[in-house]
């Protein structure tokens, strides 16, 4: 495993960011080093040291039985990033297209059954039993808009909510990169096919309508592809700022080699083609 999750110290309330830091500056990096050196006296105070080392019990505990609820009860929401190495298959990256009036048009996902798109008025109404079946949620920005968005657009039904939601906006800004999902990708060589390059929000608008309003087959295709290829370059994104952390913190771990797309994109390239 990653060992992301075992250096965090955030599990009660007696440690925040700068007390784990400076736990971390201290040698204690690991939830084994300060149980070691708690055994042999005091790290930071009584109280807190055996208010830390009884959440790590039963954050280890918790993660022996692969218990995500647990798990995201007892780590900091601003933590849960470190969750997922752990639980990778039971995540759903997903990114929304909506009209001017913020009514989804087309949804992109990846899980664990593979990628597929949801569409108004033909398969939108099947998108809150997929997601539902995913409990942690990966989205860029989807805090502010696109779950909003899509609880509204379902509130009469009902909309499911995951355990653990990684808005990759805000873990973005803690590596220092700056701009949106399409500036990142382009940063981290998350290259998208000529005929997608920036095509943006707007564009997003203008091709729902030229397919909704005159029946454009190829303005469809070119939105589900633009939608399908933010929610499958969310993996590679997040998989990246972990590691990026990591470098940061000056953690001594193993790199690992970042999702590729590959595959993926031959799916997404079968569903484009299905669309109309």
């Amino acid at each position: 495993m990653s060992g992301f999750l075992e250096r965090t110290f955030q599990l009660s309330k007696g440690v925040g960011p700068y007390r784990e830091r400076d736990l971390w500056a201290r040698g204690y990096e690991t939830w084994a080093q300060l149980e070691a050196a708690a055994a042999r006296g005091v790290v930071m105070s009584k109280a807190i040291d055996e208010g830390t080392l009884a959440k790590i019990a039963e954050a280890r505990d918790a993660l022996a039985r692969r218990d995500l609820a647990a798990l995201a009860a007892l780590v900091s929401p601003r933590e849960h990033w470190r969750l997922y190495p752990h639980f990778v298959e039971q995540a759903a990256f997903f990114d929304i297209e909506a009209d001017g009036d913020n009514v989804p048009t087309v949804v992109g996902v990846m899980d664990r059954q593979g990628v597929a798109t949801f569409r108004r008025g033909r398969s939108m109404e099947a998108l809150p039993a997929r997601l539902a079946q995913s409990p942690i949620w990966v989205t860029f920005n989807g805090a502010v808009f696109d779950v909003p968005v899509l609880e509204k657009a379902f509130e009469a039904t009902g909309f499911p909510r995951p355990l653990v939601h990684i808005d990759l906006r805000f873990l973005v800004r803690r590596t220092g990169l700056k701009g949106g999902l399409k500036g990142i990708e382009e940063a981290l060589s998350l290259h998208r096919p000529p005929h997608l390059k920036g095509v943006n929000g707007f564009d997003a608008i203008r091709l729902w309508r030229e397919w909704s309003e005159r029946g454009d087959l190829t303005a469809l295709r070119i939105l589900i592809e633009y939608n399908l290829y933010d929610a499958v370059n969310l993996r590679s994104v997040l998989e990246w700022c972990q590691w990026r952390m990591a470098e940061q913190f000056a953690w001594q771990l193993e790199r690992q080699p970042i999702f590729g797309r590959g595959d993926v994109l031959y799916d997404v390239t079968r569903l484009v083609m299905s669309a109309g």
